[in-house]
């Protein structure tokens, strides 16, 4: 049986100083956004909402929902990474950061979380995530 693409969503978190969320992974041993996989008939909202409260704690609200992007980025995965899956294809949805919300890492997901500008995302190691991101960004109108 040939590996496919797992089917996964991402947030992309903006304060109100126009930066965007990250976090360390030290299970990934990179920077990556909050994202994580579809599970079976779960709609986008419903999987980044459960994504954020299990990694974050953070509750998302659906009226700062900016939008949600029909395009989707993949990145491979690293080889012999995972049994089933050859990489992940991300839904991105992009969100208005709520100031009293909360964004504190609840498991080994990341380890520490970073506001970055959009144009510094190539300046942080995320190995093979790198292009995805970048169009993830571009996407979303916060890089050219």
């Amino acid at each position: 049986m040939s590996k496919i693409y797992r089917q996964a969503v991402m947030a992309v978190i903006i304060n109100e100083e126009a930066k965007v969320l990250i976090g360390y992974s030290p299970r990934d041993k990179s920077y990556k956004f909050p994202q994580g996989g579809l599970e079976a008939d779960e709609d986008l909202l419903t999987g980044i909402t459960r994504e954020l409260k299990e990694e974050l704690n953070y509750l998302l609200h659906e009226d700062h929902v900016l939008e949600v992007y029909q395009e989707k980025v993949r990145y491979p995965f690293p080889p012999d990474c995972h049994p089933l899956y050859m990489g992940q294809e991300l839904s991105i949805v992009k969100i208005k950061h709520r100031q009293e919300a909360e964004t504190i890492p609840q498991d080994d997901e990341f380890d520490r979380l970073l506001w970055i500008k959009p144009k510094e995302i190539s300046s942080y190691n995320y190995e093979y995530r790198s292009e995805a991101y970048k169009r993830a960004l571009e996407i979303c109108g916060l890089i050219l």
